[in-house]
């Protein structure tokens, strides 16, 4: 009869233990891009940031974020918007690339990253200007859209 009532008692905590609710790590918390050309001055760095609620762009006079910048502006990112965002990344694949994928911005080519945080992860991905890997090229593509509709937004 002992061993019944830690049987079950043992049962009833395994039960419990498997009610519990574990926090969700596939939600993107955010994603950002950015673009560099080092030997310029102008509009040489351009940050992107998505997250839910907000799509921010940012344009630096040169190749550093602690530069001037030229334009910084945001618009409302829907929550169904930035899940449509992050349903374009694999995650397994996005976090298998290296950090840094060819050279970027040597011979003044520029330079272009990619980099998401996850469920308390942060993985970025160098590569050069306008040639993402592939497991990148179609957010780097809609990312790179939206860009430019918030530019033409006039903000």
């Amino acid at each position: 009869m002992r061993y019944l009532h830690g049987i079950v008692l043992g049962s009833l905590c395994l039960l419990l233990l498997s009610a519990c609710k574990k926090e969700d790590d596939t939600t993107f918390f955010r994603i950002s891009q950015g673009t560099f050309y080092c030997e310029c001055f102008g509009e040489c760095l351009t940050l992107v940031t998505a997250a839910e609620g907000t799509f921010e762009v940012s344009t630096y006079q040169t190749c550093s974020p602690s530069s001037t910048i030229q334009l910084d502006c945001g618009i409302f990112l829907p929550a169904a918007e930035f899940q449509s965002l992050a349903r374009l990344v694999n995650w397994d694949a996005f976090r298998s690339l290296e950090e840094t994928i060819g050279c970027p911005d040597c011979a003044d080519g520029g330079g272009q990253w990619v980099e998401i945080s996850r469920g308390g992860e942060v993985h970025r991905v160098t590569y050069e200007y306008g040639s993402p890997p592939t497991e990148l090229a179609e957010l780097v593509s809609e990312l790179s859209q939206r860009v430019v509709e918030v530019l033409n937004s006039g903000c």
